[in-house]
């Protein structure tokens, strides 16, 4: 038996795999000795399309960038082993059978692989998304199937045990949230599946890729919370990941998985948003799905406590279920063999920017910066920072390397984990023009209901406007300081006080590129400079830390200078310093002294 498989996720099919499919189908479709499958994506977008070829019992090759073309001599070489008619083609090979193919490595020893440690994504790209047949040979369903044998209150300890935390970007420990849902005689279950961040695709792989893996943990938490209907809430704009869960939800009905002739007696309904990134807020999303417009809503009261038609409701991202099979199969020191302490587990994240290798990986959560980088293939000296969890994320700069990526240490640096999603940028790129893309973003997105955000979000674009085309000064940039701080301390809704995390973390770790839009001519008055009051230094070398333009000198504990010829203007020592010591003067003033 010759098995070929092709991976037909988005990447895949916009990469032209759909046409190396159709090729194969029909060269091998009746011929009895192939057989082609359809399956996800592994992950190495980036060498799309990918073909798999297991000849009989050997390892499984697998090809990169083939093309329709390409078919022909693929077929040929399943007829007689010649390995010099697919050279070129090789990426690596799996460890799944007889060792034949010596001289090729195993492709999880590859840069791209070498660190990652797969779990959720296990399957992706091992199987047919489309055939539940597949997903029941790897022991698909039996942790469901566990879990009935099981009392309820046994599963939620095992889950808070386990330290699972939300994947959807907030990290709250899952156990501990589904111990806050109310008891009533009517509850609800939420997958949320708005990945709506730019950059974000990690979810959507994995619903392309093992759709099942995400309706057995949606079971799975929906009998340890006893709701009586759970909805899977996504975005219209993944039109493939929406057909494969249709198709995925209809095979698990028919197989009696759940119905009311089913394991479990309750409803699966799938949902489709209107493209709202506010909608991946709990309240608005719930709203949405009654009916209404997609806008946040005051908290207290919590969705736990009256959520989906006001009554007890549980939301949980689309990787924290994947998870719940995995926990429950292999055990809570298992999950927590991996990751740390307050953060267990892996997580998947998708790469984009620009770097030499894209796609989607999982890595151990506290894994550095420096680690998942390394796997793009960048070279460091050609990147300037990494944005990382999307408009309600922030930008870390290469001084993060270091930098343990998890719930508990990215927060700290004024970021968000977000649902996971790293766009790394080229060193050419002005994180002013960045920051400014990313509130666009928020100002359009925003639902309008509260001023903060509505409001705070439009006056800080025009702010960065003024400053990219050359017209601001650095009472702009207190003003963008002090508007951003605003906006994340008032706003209605979690996303809104999110908003301004790439404006705060550029000018904190990108304070250069804002500063290289000032000259003297933009102050308001030309004669303006910052003076070190001699009366007040109490000579800390605060300000000497932050200076970018070494334009301040001084020793420890002695008044310091700074040197006008070199002073950026910048404002960093003006809020550094602890005294007031550094306060703006007209520069006559100064030769007067």
């Amino acid at each position: 038996m010759i098995q070929i498989k092709v991976g037909l996720a988005s990447c895949g099919i916009a990469s032209g795999a759909l046409e190396v499919y159709d090729r194969f189908q029909a060269l091998v479709g009746l011929n009895s000795r192939y057989e082609l499958k359809k399956v996800g994506c592994i992950g190495c977008c980036h060498e799309e399309p990918i073909v798999e070829v297991r000849i009989d019992e050997n390892e499984t090759l697998i090809l990169k960038k083939v093309k329709k073309g390409d078919v022909e001599r693929i077929i040929k070489f399943t007829e007689n082993q010649d390995l010099n008619l697919i050279a070129d083609l090789i990426y690596g090979k799996r460890k799944d059978g007889r060792l034949v193919y010596t001289e090729i490595p195993y492709y999880f020893d590859l840069p791209y692989f070498k660190k990652q440690v797969k779990r959720v994504s296990d399957l992706c790209g091992i199987i047919d998304p489309e055939n539940i047949n597949d997903y029941f040979f790897f022991n698909g369903y039996e942790a469901f199937k566990k879990a009935l044998n099981m009392k309820r209150e046994e599963i939620i300890a095992i889950v808070k045990e386990s330290g699972l935390r939300g994947r959807g970007g907030a990290g709250f420990p899952t156990g501990k949230k589904w111990e806050l849902m109310k008891e009533s005689d009517e509850k609800y279950l939420i997958c949320n599946f708005d990945e709506g961040d730019p950059g974000a695709f990690m979810n959507r792989v994995l619903v392309e890729s093992n759709p099942h893996l995400v309706i057995e943990g949606i079971l799975i938490a929906s009998y340890a919370l006893k709701v009586k209907k759970a909805f899977i809430y996504t975005r219209a704009e993944y039109p493939l990941a929406v057909s494969r869960l249709k198709i995925a939800l209809k095979q698990a009905k028919e197989a009696k998985l759940f119905g009311q002739d089913g394991l479990l007696k309750i409803d699966v309904e799938l949902r489709l948003g209107a493209g709202a990134y506010v909608c991946g807020e709990e309240t608005a999303l719930i709203s949405s799905i009654e009916g209404n417009y997609g806008r946040p809503k005051q908290r207290p009261p919590f969705p736990a406590e009256k959520g989906l038609f006001e009554k007890p409701t549980t939301i949980d991202n689309v990787e924290t279920l994947a998870n719940l099979p995995l926990i429950l199969k292999n055990g809570v020191e298992w999950f927590r063999s991996v990751g740390t302490t307050t953060s267990p587990g892996t997580k998947m994240y998708s790469l984009s920017g620009g770097v030499p290798r894209t796609g989607y990986i999982e890595f151990p959560l506290g894994t550095k910066l420096r680690d998942i980088l390394e796997c793009t293939g960048v070279d460091l000296n050609e990147i300037k920072g990494v944005q990382l969890g999307g408009p309600s994320g922030g930008c870390l700069s290469l001084d993060h390397l270091d930098l343990p990526i998890d719930y508990d240490n990215v927060p700290k640096h004024d970021a968000i984990m977000g649902s996971g999603s790293f766009v790394i940028i080229p060193k050419t790129q002005d994180m002013v023009d960045i920051a400014r893309y990313f509130i666009q973003f928020s100002v359009s997105e925003s639902c309008g209901q509260c001023v903060p955000c509505r409001e705070g979000t439009m006056r800080m674009k025009e702010i960065l406007d003024k400053i990219l085309e050359g017209d601001g000064n650095i009472k702009d940039l207190l003003a963008l300081e002090e508007l951003a701080i605003a906006v994340r301390e008032t706003s209605l809704c979690g996303l809104g006080k999110a908003a301004p995390n790439p404006v705060i973390s550029t000018m904190k770790h990108f304070r250069e590129d804002y500063v290289k839009h000032f000259t003297l001519s933009n102050l308001e008055s030309p004669t303006e400079v910052y003076y070190i009051n001699p009366d007040k230094c109490t000579g800390c070398n605060l300000c000497t830390n932050v200076c970018i333009a070494k334009s301040i000198t001084g020793r420890l504990s002695e008044v310091h200078v700074i040197d006008q010829h070199l002073c950026k203007r910048c404002g960093l020592c003006l809020k550094a310093c602890p005294v007031h010591a550094i306060e703006i003067k007209e520069l006559s003033e100064i030769i007067n002294k």
